[in-house]
């Protein structure tokens, strides 16, 4: 049987490239490792996720208080299903400036509307948040803004690596598979760059979907580091 292990990693072990080597890395959820269940104990496959403890070295563990999560040893990563406050919550991450946000996930089912979040604020769920708004969209909002989107091909029943970034400039860019995305300019949508707070304290909130991994930083990307990320995760 195949747990999640708990036991220490050497995250730069044989010179392999991990998220480790990110600078202002504030939470790392590292695909079957340190996945808990009620005990705490290692989860086993198909048991009821309370923690994915976070490999940043911040102890920023995202949390579930439900039986909305379950380990799946076949991929190493967390089974979502749908469902009222179904999230993984973490301490709260407030980003005045820079920021990125990846994960890895695999959608079963794409709902729209306001299921299938990435990353938000459960208080503040309709003006903090990033999600995936359709089949060829990804919508957000920062500190209650109006809309910013990018037309994304996104399809269910497999892997992609999706990420979201604001650099110095406060230039919000959404990737996918290490591809950058068009942002939408039609009316209704914010254009150019976004500046305010973005406020985070939930994962994958009424997600459909497998989680493998997600990371999240205090940065943006240069673009070694964002192909270095987009390989490792693709590896997983």
């Amino acid at each position: 049987m195949r747990l999640a292990l708990t036991n220490s990693i050497n995250r730069y072990a044989g010179g392999t490239w991990t998220p480790a080597r990110l600078s202002s890395l504030l939470g790392w959820y590292r695909n079957n490792t340190d996945i808990l269940k009620t005990g705490p104990a290692p989860a086993a496959n198909g048991d009821d996720v309370i923690q994915w403890s976070d490999q940043s070295g911040n102890d920023n563990h995202a949390t579930s208080s439900g039986n909305y999560f379950h380990f799946d040893s076949a991929t190493g990563g967390l089974i979502s299903e749908e469902g009222v406050n179904s999230d993984l919550h973490i301490p709260q991450l407030n980003f005045a400036g820079e920021f990125s946000m990846y994960m890895k996930v695999k959608l079963l089912t794409i709902s729209g509307s306001s299921t299938d979040l990435f990353f938000y604020d459960d208080n503040t769920a309709s003006q903090d948040f990033f999600r995936v708004q359709s089949a060829t969209e990804i919508r957000g909002k920062i500190n209650n803004s109006t809309k910013i989107g990018f037309s994304a091909g996104i399809d269910t029943g497999t892997f992609l690596n999706i990420g979201i970034e604001r650099n110095s400039s406060n230039r919000v860019d959404m990737f996918l598979n290490g591809a950058p995305q068009t942002q939408i300019g039609t009316s209704g949508y914010h254009v150019g760059v976004l500046s305010g707070t973005l406020d985070i304290d939930s994962i994958a909130g009424n997600l459909d979907g497998i989680i493998a991994e997600v990371v999240i930083t205090g940065k943006g990307l240069s673009a070694s580091e964002r192909t270095n990320l987009n390989n490792y995760l693709t590896a997983i």
